[in-house]
Order: structure tokens, then C-alpha cells, then sequence
């Protein structure tokens, strides 16, 4: 293996905990959490960090058995394909949660920022363009599932923003 090879190596065997730990965060906050609507977040979330995971496993082998980086074409998460419709949605649901699921989505909000950036900053060490692609599209993806946490957050909050969105003005019209 090259020199440069067995850095792309070693940062995708970081990215590959990264994405493990994800998973084992959100699949155990999915088990804990009562609410059903959360419950399947967390579980769609767990399910996506497998993808991610397989996808730079796939790379891993390909590259450790002598072969180039390969161009992946990632399609649209359900996550990202999610987020414009539900912008477009005038209402939503209330739901109630308690104190350990607010933590559960603080804790879960805070790790999809912090993988959002390790990608981005592996995107800027690597010069190998399909990597650095690659790496920008994981932090598209872990941007989606900010997005979607944040939401939920929000909701719960009651802080009058979904998606960011005022769900009413300050001057009490709608």
C-alpha cells in the first residue's frame, strides 16, 4: 500500500466508528424511547448509519485488496427526501415527550453535527477527488439527519419554529 493509500485506510477505518457508534446511539435511544413517532426516527436514523457504514466498508476492501477508490453514486436518503416535503406542511402533530428523550435528541443532535464535520474535514485533507466527494456527500446526509432531529426538538420545545419555519407571527395572523 502506498503511503497514501494507508491514510485513505486510516480514515475510513475512523469514519467506520464514527458510523458505529451512530448506530449504536440511536438503535439504543430507539429501544428507550416511548414515543412512537421518535422511536421510528431513531430507528430510520440506526438504519441509515448502516448504510453509511457498508459504503465505506465497501471502499475499505477495495482499496486494501490493491484497487483504486471507487466513484459512489449516493442516492437521496428517505431522511433527505423527507425534509422538503414535511417544510411544505402548514401543520403538524404535537406530541409529548419527557425529559429523557429531550436528552436522547440533544445527545443524537450533537453527534450528526460532529459527524457532519469530520466528514467535511476528511473532504478537505484528502485530495483524491472520489474520496473527497464521497466524504462531502456522508456530510450531506448527516446534515439531513441534523435537520430531522432538530425538528423533532423543536416540536417537542413547543418553540413556535418547525424546520426552522415560524409556525406563527408576531402579530398573531397565521
Amino acid at each position: 500500500m502506498t503511503a497514501h493509500t494507508t491514510e485513505l485506510a486510516a480514515i475510513l477505518k475512523t469514519a467506520i466508528e464514527v458510523e458505529e457508534n451512530g448506530y449504536k446511539t440511536f438503535k439504543r435511544f430507539a429501544d428507550a424511547t416511548q414515543d412512537e413517532s421518535g422511536k421510528k426516527m431513531f430507528q430510520r436514523l440506526a438504519k441509515d448509519e448502516v448504510e453509511h457504514r457498508q459504503i465505506l466498508e465497501k471502499q475499505l476492501k477495495q482499496i486494501s485488496e490493491g484497487g483504486s477508490w471507487q466513484s459512489i453514486h449516493i442516492p437521496p436518503s428517505s431522511v433527505e427526501k423527507l425534509i422538503p416535503a414535511l417544510r411544505d406542511k402548514a401543520k403538524r402533530t404535537k406530541g409529548e415527550s419527557g425529559v429523557a428523550e429531550l436528552d436522547a435528541l440533544n445527545t443524537a443532535l450533537d453527534l450528526e453535527r460532529k459527524a457532519a464535520q469530520f466528514f467535511r474535514d476528511k473532504a478537505d485533507e484528502v485530495t483524491n477527488p472520489e474520496a473527497k466527494a464521497l466524504f462531502h456527500r456522508l456530510a450531506e446526509w448527516e446534515d439531513a439527519h441534523y435537520e430531522l432531529i432538530q425538528a423533532e426538538l423543536d416540536n417537542i420545545k413547543n418553540t413556535g419554529l418547525w424546520f426552522g419555519i415560524p409556525e406563527f407571527r408576531m402579530d398573531g395572523t397565521f
